[in-house]
């Protein structure tokens, strides 16, 4: 009778399966470079958020001076340091910020965004004064630049409360003005 030998295979002399140290370490780097690049690439950079800031301060505006004439009461608004708010009259006649949970709360910008100028009827607005948006008759005209970055945007206010948003002419190649905003 023939014998059955059983083999068991031998141990390579080879490497153990698994992946070295190096190769984790290149893995890590290679991931480490991906994210850095798409979280630069998704970061909006200091003229875009001027831009946001810019788009929403006007259409803002424009809401606060069409909510004055159709419910009859006055809105103010108010550039400050660092962003702006927007008023109300209160039941003793004192004008009061809107509350936080209001569309109309305080609003801070961007850490590189800034007021260039605020002008009421061709004239600068002196620090910590209101424009009222009344509830009857013509509005101030309002001319408001706020830059970011390298970009300069200007809203301009008519006395009907048409905000339009500008893109400052110096920014641009062509030389003219953008208009931004569809007021």
């Amino acid at each position: 009778m023939a014998s059955v030998a059983c083999r068991h295979p031998r141990p390579t002399a080879g490497r153990a399966r698994g992946f070295t140290l190096i190769e984790i370490m290149i893995a890590i780097s290679i991931a480490a470079v991906l994210s850095a690049t798409l979280m630069l690439v998704a970061m909006p950079d200091e003229a875009t958020r001027a831009h946001e800031d810019a788009r929403r301060l006007a259409a803002l505006l424009e809401l606060a001076s069409t909510e004055a004439r159709t419910s009859g009461r006055s809105l103010a608004w108010s550039p400050e340091s660092g962003g702006y708010s927007f008023w109300q009259l209160g039941e003793d006649g004192e004008w009061v910020r809107f509350p936080e949970t209001s569309i109309y709360r305080q609003r801070s910008f961007g850490a590189q965004t800034a007021w260039r100028a605020v002008l009421v009827d061709a004239r600068e607005l002196p620090p910590g004064e209101r424009i009222a948006f009344p509830h009857y008759g013509s509005q101030a005209l309002i001319e408001a630049t706020i830059a970011g970055g390298r970009a300069r945007f200007t809203l301009r206010g008519s006395i009907l409360g048409r905000i339009s948003l500008l893109r400052g002419a110096h920014d641009l190649q062509s030389g003219a003005d953008l208009r931004l905003h569809a007021g």
